[in-house]
């Protein structure tokens, strides 16, 4: 267990740890047979990052049930390591804690530290333990949060007001060097109203930094089906 200070990172990293005991026993299957996850070695098994931000109320607006404070920026759905044909990979402080509350709680209660563990666990043992970080909690969710800081700092849309795709997507591209992908929803009750409900964005196998950025291989998903779809920031 890595020393960084606090009760509460301790029982994050045990919680992490232990959530994740089985995934590591395929892990380890998996690293027997020689295929290797988990390193920057070029035959492993993605190709690159695809960073997913989601807006909390579009993702409450829909069936999932919020509790607690929405919050009003961006937060962090999963850094998620992708193969070539853009499929996900799937196996299978105290100052930390606050920092991940606020970038990665998990919206169905966000002011339980107990549910966002259990979320965190989950994206670990689903995404994290396949990347550059197979090894390192700690490292991988210092990512993902410094990623979505370095976002958030840059890119801001305003909310009630409507965009076509295409001025999202070049608004993100000016803001962080990079073409991403726009996720769209229909409002529930809206009538066929689409709203935005997450921004993803890539970034380089044994990369995954401010720095690393590359184009999404689409520019959009879920119910669009053009750029030039109109969305609300709700």
């Amino acid at each position: 267990m890595v020393a960084v200070g606090g009760l509460m990172v301790a029982c994050l990293l045990v919680e992490i740890s232990c959530g994740a005991v089985e995934a590591v026993r395929v892990q380890e299957r998996r690293l027997s047979s020689g295929r290797i996850l988990g390193s920057t070695d070029p035959n492993t098994t993605f190709a690159f990052y695809k960073f997913s931000l989601q807006w909390p109320p579009a993702s409450c607006d829909s069936s999932l049930k919020c509790v607690g404070d929405i919050p009003a920026e961006f937060t962090i759905h999963g850094l998620w390591p992708q193969l070539s044909n853009d499929k996900g990979v799937i196996l299978q402080t105290g100052n930390l804690v606050q920092q991940l509350m606020q970038a990665w709680p998990d919206l169905k209660n966000t002011s339980s530290l107990k549910t966002s563990q259990t979320f965190w666990s989950n994206e670990w043992t689903k995404h994290g333990m396949c990347s550059d970080y197979g090894d390192k909690p700690l490292d991988y969710f210092k990512a993902a949060i410094n990623l979505r800081n370095n976002f958030v700092q840059a890119f801001k849309l305003e909310r009630g007001v409507s965009y076509k795709v295409k001025e999202i997507v070049k608004k993100v591209k000016a803001a962080v060097n990079g073409t991403p992908e726009i996720a769209c929803r229909t409002k529930k009750g809206g009538k066929g109203a689409k709203i935005l409900l997450e921004l993803r964005l890539c970034y380089k196998k044994g990369n995954p930094t401010p720095q690393g950025i590359q184009d999404c291989k689409v520019s959009y998903s879920g119910v669009c089906k053009s750029t030039l779809d109109e969305l609300t920031l709700l």
